[in-house]
């Protein structure tokens, strides 16, 4: 059934997923990975980007936060990635619902693709048929990943505020189990 749906999906829905299997890498040393979700407090010199991910349909998994360069040929290729965050999900009270704060340091000011992912069994791949995914300026997702030049933003010095809309492609569980119980 898997081999079906990645044949409908074609080569550029594989390159996205393998993207999300990459060890994590940070393409500069001295400005660390931050683990706390919304302190962007601590990125000191560095720009950093405050993202309120919206949409999460779980308290299940991690966010993952994944920076790309300005280059289109890295922009979701395996071992090009600037830097990655994965964060627990956590309810916040101070929030709405399925919403959560991410603070993402990017390496200097300047042009950068930003990608989020929920990876709800916490396995560090991407499960495209339940999983969550959003990019910088919420371009509208299908099957393939969106075109590099959609996603780029560009980062200030300091803190940039973003938000970020999680799409879950074929649908969460809650979701089927609603459509299971009307057809009964």
């Amino acid at each position: 059934m898997i081999s079906r749906y990645m044949r409908l999906c074609g080569a550029e829905a594989l390159v996205f997923l393998a993207s999300f299997y990459a060890q994590p890498v940070l393409a500069y040393e001295t400005n660390p990975v931050i683990r706390q979700e919304a302190d962007c407090t601590k990125v000191g010199e560095y720009p950093a980007l405050s993202v309120l991910v919206q949409g999460i349909n779980s308290e299940d998994g991690n966010i993952r936060a994944q920076i790309y360069s300005s280059d289109p040929e890295e922009f979701l290729a395996k071992g090009t990635k600037l830097v990655r965050v994965d964060v627990p999900v956590k309810a916040d009270k101070a929030l709405e619902e399925g919403e959560q704060h991410l603070c993402v340091p990017v390496p200097a000011p300047g042009t950068y693709a930003l990608v989020i992912m929920h990876d709800k069994n916490a396995n560090g791949k991407a499960d495209i048929f339940s999983e969550g995914f959003g990019f910088s300026n919420n371009p509208k997702l299908s099957l393939a990943p969106p075109d590099a030049e959609e996603v780029m933003i560009d980062v200030p010095a300091g803190i940039s505020r973003m938000s970020i809309q999680l799409t879950y492609m074929f649908g969460s569980s809650d979701e089927k189990d609603k459509r299971r119980k009307l057809k009964r």
